[in-house]
């Protein structure tokens, strides 16, 4: 059988919008080059002399032989004054690093098959996959290539029946993050041998009975508010992020921790009670023209990350990462609308994508929250859910 390469149309909708953006990828990045293209560089006529100041030779290895030593603004210095690349432009696509090349192209290979995404470190990325209306349209080819060693079957099929509770129950994004969680415990149990695969297609069956005779969303009712260990949770991973985030010290960084700081009280103790009432009183109505913003970002996720795969790490883990994901994101959401009074488009997009910086960019990122949830005792499904409940 044909391999094939999925490929959604956020992809084809990007185009690098150069010195527009807001975070450029020029600034605060590791740009490493291999040898050879350092080489070629280090040899053109354009660059010989800035080569000398804008490289720094590591030889780690053959893939990774020089790294751009960055300016005193933490900018690339081989940008023009226009902010456009001049590698780019003397020497041509071909002369660039792989990093320069690929950001903010991503592909998994999946058994076989390819499935195209993009980073959403990116802000005009997370633009496009939050707001465009025809960005998650996907399109499949054959690729040509023959089928590789598939992936075990209750992974593919807890990928698939996590789309249908997003997509096609008419949830709340909440309520479909409990189905999902529900049924990754049951993934969970598959995958260690408990049950048998059959069970996953029994549970999605119970869990569309539940969501028609409306059980699911009278069980996310019944799930208690849990504002310390919101907090708890919050502050952590924020306190983290600020000590590892390359922009730290950038204008969209402060701008989003400032928000953060003001929920303060006198005590400097921060208030989940307040960003949960910013949460209703001005992001849910900001919200208005955009409400789905949080199914696109799970759906982007899902299939970004072909959830729940996650390395060697069991399909629960996965879960709670992304749950608490979209924690810290309503918090942020919620802070930045708090600071101002109003939440606009590029502060929606600002509070998604600084995150995502260090969420998809540092692997050990992903432990440090896991561990948080652990410490916090936050293991089982509804426990997990509680941190999405507001009031």
């Amino acid at each position: 059988m044909k391999n094939i390469v999925i490929t959604p149309n956020y992809v084809n909708l990007f185009s690098c919008i150069g010195p527009k953006c807001e975070d450029s990828c020029c600034n605060d990045w590791g740009i490493y080059f291999d040898k050879k293209t350092y080489k070629k560089i280090a040899k053109h006529p354009d660059f010989s002399s800035l080569a000398k100041i804008a490289f720094k030779e590591i030889k780690t290895n053959n893939d990774s032989w020089a790294v751009i030593e960055l300016d005193e603004q933490g900018a690339c210095r081989f940008l023009n004054e226009k902010k456009l690349c001049k590698i780019h432009d003397k020497a041509g696509e071909d002369a660039l690093s792989d990093t320069c090349k690929t950001y903010p192209k991503v592909s998994n290979h999946i058994a076989g098959n390819r499935y195209n995404s993009l980073s959403l470190s990116c802000p005009e990325v997370t633009r496009i996959v939050l707001f465009e209306p025809e960005a998650f349209q996907f399109d499949a080819q054959f690729s040509g290539n023959k089928s590789a060693t598939p992936i075990p079957e209750w992974q593919e099929k807890s990928y698939d029946y996590s789309l249908e509770l997003l997509v096609n129950l008419g949830l709340d994004w909440e309520e479909s993050l409990l189905a999902i969680g529900l049924l990754i415990k049951t993934s969970d149990n598959v995958a260690k041998g408990i049950e048998p695969l059959s069970s996953l297609d029994i549970r999605l069956k119970q869990l569309q009975s539940f969501v028609q005779a409306g059980l699911l969303t009278e069980q996310y009712k019944q799930i208690p508010y849990t504002p310390s260990v919101q907090t708890s949770a919050f502050v952590s991973i924020h306190s983290k992020l600020c000590k590892i985030h390359s922009r730290a010290s950038r204008p969209r960084f402060t701008r989003l921790n400032e928000a953060v700081n003001k929920i303060c009280n006198e005590d400097n103790q921060y208030s989940v009670n307040s960003l949960n009432n910013a949460w209703h009183e001005i992001v849910l109505p900001s919200l208005g023209k955009s409400p789905d913003i949080f199914e696109r970002y799970i759906l982007y996720s899902i299939y970004h990350n072909h959830f729940p795969m996650l390395g060697k790490d069991g399909p629960l883990k996965a879960f709670r990462l992304l749950v608490l994901d979209c924690l810290i994101i309503r918090c942020y959401l919620s802070a930045i609308a708090y600071m101002y009074g109003e939440l606009s488009e590029s502060d929606i997009i600002l509070c998604f994508q600084v995150y995502q910086v260090v969420r998809q960019h540092r692997s050990t990122f992903t432990d440090i929250i896991d561990e948080i949830m652990q410490d916090l005792d936050l293991k089982s499904i509804p426990a997990v859910i509680s941190l999405l409940k507001t009031k």
